[in-house]
């Protein structure tokens, strides 16, 4: 979803490169690799806790949460770790029932976790991807 509506023109024209680390990869070869010093990057990872569930009334049905971790790194500079999440935030509600698998993808909050020292700026990016009153005994979206 972020790729496919990422708009060069709001980041300066910069494409980052994005990194599904929990995806399957062919053998030989190691997921979440990028040379994220050189490029802009972008990690897409499983949260703690991956899932939440809340039942409500007889507890048959219930909210579910995916929590999803996006970490943007850049070398470029803090403005643009700010204008990379700018984008990801906006991609968000406006894609805010994009999703079949989910009844709503909602951006929660961001982390900047700067070393201007090393010049990298990384940030990390809490979007949950929400089914609220789902029937608790189907099995959840992965």
């Amino acid at each position: 979803m972020l790729s496919a509506n990422w708009i060069p023109a709001n980041t300066g024209n910069i494409t980052p490169t994005f990194i599904d680390v929990n995806s399957s990869v062919g053998e030989g070869q190691r997921a979440g690799r990028a040379e994220i010093r050189v490029n802009d990057t972008i990690m897409i990872r499983s949260d703690v806790p991956s899932l939440i569930e809340r039942p409500i009334g007889t507890w048959h049905y219930g909210h579910r949460t995916s929590r999803v971790l996006v970490e943007p790194y850049t070398a470029t500079s803090r403005q643009q770790l700010y204008d990379i999440m700018l984008e990801i935030r906006r991609i968000c509600h406006s894609q805010l029932h994009a999703l079949t698998d989910y009844q709503r993808v909602q951006f929660i909050s961001m982390n900047e976790l700067v070393d201007e020292n090393l010049n990298q700026w990384v940030g990390k990016i809490l979007i949950e991807l929400l089914n609220s009153a789902v029937f608790l005994e189907g099995r959840p979206s992965v």
